[in-house]
């Protein structure tokens, strides 16, 4: 049950008095035949509603002090890795940034992901990095744009 139980109970009980009284203290309850009887039936009625709600509110309480709580359960996941190459010490990490627009890459990247402009100059033909001061590929001997 939500935390609500009984409320409902105690509210319409508590409207139905008012009610109840409202018409009492009108008088037009005094002019039918059986309204006397009727405002005395609605504010009984109301009182029962609010001792139900009451109830059902006192033994929610008990109930939920009586249920067991279950313990709390940690988990530890342990991950390993497969890889033949431990990776470098975090001393050892270089980042790496894109020199055009400044923004973090991986240093194995030819091009920046987020520019465009190429980071690692390259071999037209076979595709192997090379220096900016190379005048030729020492892979395939192809002739770079500074010869």
């Amino acid at each position: 049950m939500g935390k609500a139980t009984g409320v409902g109970s105690i509210v319409f009980g508590a409207i139905l008095i008012l009610l109840g009284i409202g018409a009492w203290a009108s008088g037009e309850a005094a002019m039918s035949e059986n309204g006397n009887i009727a405002v005395g039936f609605a504010i009984i009625l109301g009182l029962a509603a609010i001792l139900g709600g009451v109830t059902a509110r006192e033994n929610a309480a008990k109930k939920a002090a009586q249920t067991p709580q279950a313990p709390q359960v940690t988990q530890t996941v342990v991950t390993t890795t497969t890889n033949d190459v431990p990776p470098p010490p975090p001393d050892m990490v270089q980042p790496a940034f894109c020199p055009y627009c400044g923004r973090g890459i991986q240093t194995d990247f030819a091009v920046c992901p987020f520019c465009g402009k190429p980071v690692k100059n390259s071999c037209p033909k076979c595709g192997r990095e090379v220096k900016s001061e190379f005048v030729a590929c020492p892979y395939c001997g192809t002739a770079l744009k500074g010869a």
